[in-house]
C-alpha cells in the first residue's frame, strides 16, 4: 500500500494550483448562495465561470505574472523542502 501512495504523491506546487481553483470556485458558489440562488445547476455554473480566468491565465504563454526571478525560485525551493506533505 505504501508503494501505491508514493506513486500518487502530489507536490506542494500542485496543491497550490488546486487551492487557487478551489478558492475561486467556492467564493463564487457562496456569493450566489447568499444572494438566494439555491439551484444546484446555477451554483455549479457560477463556480465553473469563476475558474475560467484562472485557466486562461495559466494557458496564456505571454502572461509573465509572477515573473520567475532567482529570488522567487530560491524561495519556492526552500518552501518545498519545509512543507512536504509526504515524507
Amino acid at each position: 500500500m505504501e508503494q501505491v501512495m508514493n506513486k500518487f504523491s502530489i507536490s506542494p506546487k500542485v496543491y497550490t494550483v488546486l487551492g487557487t481553483y478551489a478558492r475561486a470556485f467556492v467564493a463564487a458558489v457562496v456569493a450566489q448562495y447568499t444572494m438566494g440562488n439555491t439551484s444546484v445547476k446555477a451554483l455549479f455554473a457560477s463556480g465553473m465561470a469563476s475558474i475560467i480566468p484562472v485557466i486562461l491565465r495559466w494557458a496564456n504563454p505571454a502572461d509573465q505574472f509572477p515573473a520567475a526571478s532567482k529570488s522567487l525560485l530560491k524561495a519556492a525551493s526552500e518552501v518545498d523542502g519545509v512543507h512536504d506533505p509526504l515524507p
